[in-house]
């Protein structure tokens, strides 16, 4: 006699209402209704909705829908609480470790940029009145300075 019914794994509430989430968030994004994600899966809309019923101990997710659900809706959110229950971390490719000299560049980025402001403020200031064209400009720089500033950011809080 075959046990492997008895020793198959409940589903996971966590995951099932995540993906479920996610389905739903992405597809107002991707202006798709959940009948359309279903069908973009190869299953009706019935079959989704039962197999992301935790209650459902049939019609799993097959690892091929999931991995399409993935490709669809580019929400990774279901993989990361996947890979956090095996305790793993999931680290897309581009957020690798900066080095010193990427913190370098970027902290003088930062510099040349609040230089900037400075500079344009100075002369702004020269009349004592900032008009509308000074202020865009002095807007413009602040822009830049806070990009620089959070590029930094995010590499740094990858370390």
């Amino acid at each position: 006699m075959n046990d492997y019914i008895h020793n198959k794994q409940p589903k996971d509430p966590k995951l099932c209402k995540l993906i479920r989430k996610c389905i739903t968030l992405n597809r107002k994004k991707l202006g798709l209704e959940f009948e359309d994600v279903a069908h973009e899966l190869g299953l009706s809309e019935g079959t989704l909705a039962n197999k992301l019923k935790p209650s459902m101990s049939t019609n799993d997710l097959t690892i091929n829908e999931f991995i399409h659900f993935l490709e669809l809706t580019g929400d990774y959110a279901a993989l990361k609480y996947i890979a956090k229950e095996f305790d793993f971390s999931l680290i897309k490719n581009d957020d690798v470790k900066p080095t010193c000299k990427e913190i370098n560049t970027l902290a003088d980025n930062v510099m040349i940029e609040s230089g900037d402001v400075f500079r344009v403020a100075k002369e702004a200031m020269e009349n004592n009145d900032i008009d509308a064209t000074e202020n865009e400009k002095l807007q413009l720089e602040l822009d830049q300075v806070v990009t620089a500033a959070l590029e930094m950011k995010k590499k740094l809080k990858g370390m």
